[in-house]
């Protein structure tokens, strides 16, 4: 019996002891695998898992924006871009009743010479987008894009813009030259989108009563002026305005080939004659302005992508990053020293009558209404042409004498406070650089035509 305890207490002792040896083997193996260099072998792939990971997410976001940044470029930008040479893509954007007409006509050929590639032109008449096709002269012109209203109304309402605290008030406000200032800030806004989806380098906001004038370059090429604020740290220039001045009574018929002496702009002129002479254009003693329409020009901004708003019909700022004050970025703007906007407005005696009217309120018969004729016109000017040519040169007789009569007063009132006929106060007055003459775009169209 002691024998037979004692053979199984050995077998008890080997099986113990065979147990035990596995076990050391396996912590052998383990104290091997966390071993200095293993765990530098597994950290090491798992710092290259996450450059991988980081750098697929990466490259996704890039992607994603580059998308998201030259999605839908027309080929309309890329017909304009075509020939390789890289120029810059000059657009403006503007509002007018009808995109026909010889005058409208002469604006694009115009600003086609003098470097601009792209036009936005919003037709504010309630059209619908086949009646665009009316337009003959615009629908030939690969690089004239034209807008209906009834096409952007919907678009309109969900503008940025029209929450902005300089808008808002006008938003509310009545008549017609409110309403329009409203569109124009509003068209500035959808263009400034499409000019990002269109590749345009610079973008500006110019009426078709008016003309660009790059003064200042040789060639009279906007996109040579450009090309020199390119590199720099500029957003946006601002061209002072010069306003047109007709010579003859009643008027010019042809206002960009007609007219070639322009007031000049208080930021172009010496201070010091300015003020001196500057009265003398004055024509009205109680209306102190030397201009008759605005006077803080214009300006062209560079389009920088997602950051570009429009500040009303003359400027523009960037788009805010958040709504902390300290995210509002500045907006650096040089005004030049040379180039300008030319404004043609009061041009034809006839013409000035046509659109007072148009814009006129209803049921008012005499400058007694004045708060309806206020809230109707935003410039004081307007509101006086108003009542002068339009309320005093209309009744309800039918007497020719009367009619003459007060024809003869309303073309005596236009003459007086608008036209400079004497040679002699003009040939001064452009002397003393408060006048300018201007005969390049006269020549540039009269060469189109």
């Amino acid at each position: 019996m002691s024998l037979r305890r004692a053979a199984n207490n050995n077998n008890n002792n080997n099986n113990i002891f065979n147990n035990i040896l596995p076990r050391r083997e396996r912590r052998r193996k383990a104290r091997d695998f966390l071993s200095p260099s293993m765990m530098l072998f597994l950290v090491s792939f798992l710092l290259f898992l996450l450059f991988l990971f980081f750098s697929s997410l990466f490259f996704f976001f890039l992607w994603c924006w580059l998308s998201k940044n030259t999605r839908g470029e027309s080929t309309r930008a890329t017909t304009l871009r075509a020939d390789g040479n890289h120029e810059l893509l000059v657009a403006v954007v503007t509002t007018k009743k009808n995109a026909s007409g010889r005058r409208f006509e002469q604006w694009v050929r115009y600003h086609e010479q003098v470097g601009i590639g792209l036009f936005y032109v919003f037709v504010d008449d309630r059209t619908t987008r086949t009646s665009l096709n009316s337009y003959a002269f615009s629908q030939k012109k690969e690089n004239v894009k034209l807008f209906s209203e009834s096409e952007m109304e919907s678009i309109r309402t969900k503008l940025l813009c029209n929450k902005e605290q300089w808008l808002v008030p006008w938003i509310r406000k009545r008549g017609c030259n409110a309403e329009l200032f409203v569109k124009q800030s509003q068209n500035v806004e959808m263009a400034i989108e499409m000019a990002t989806e269109d590749n345009v380098d610079w973008i500006a906001h110019i009426d078709t009563d008016e003309l660009l004038f790059p003064a200042g370059v040789a060639n009279l090429d906007i996109r040579e002026l450009l090309r020199e604020y390119q590199p720099r740290n500029i957003d946006g220039i601002v061209l002072p305005n010069y306003e047109a001045v007709p010579e003859t009574k009643g008027g010019v018929q042809d206002p960009f080939v007609d007219a070639t002496l322009f007031k000049r702009n208080y930021a172009h002129a010496d201070k010091k004659t300015w003020k001196k002479l500057g009265g003398v254009v004055v024509r009205n003693k109680s209306l102190l302005n030397f201009f008759l329409a605005y006077a803080n020009g214009k300006s062209i901004a560079r389009v920088a992508r997602n950051r570009l708003r429009s500040n009303g019909a003359h400027r523009f700022k960037f788009r805010p990053i958040s709504k902390s004050p300290s995210s509002r970025q500045r907006f650096n703007e040089v005004t030049h020293s040379e180039a300008k906007i030319l404004h043609y407005p009061y041009m034809n005696l006839d013409e000035s009558i046509k659109r007072l009217r148009n814009c006129s309120p209803r049921d008012v018969t005499s400058s007694l209404d004045a708060g309806k004729i206020n809230q109707t016109f935003l410039l004081d000017f307007d509101r006086q042409a108003f009542v002068a040519l339009v309320l005093n040169g209309e009744g309800d007789d039918d007497e020719s004498e009367r009619l003459e009569g007060r024809r003869r007063k309303v073309e005596a009132w236009y003459n007086e406070r608008i036209v400079f006929e004497d040679v002699n106060e003009t040939a001064m007055l452009v002397h003393s650089g408060v006048f300018d003459r201007i005969y390049a775009p006269s020549l540039l169209l009269k060469k189109l035509s």
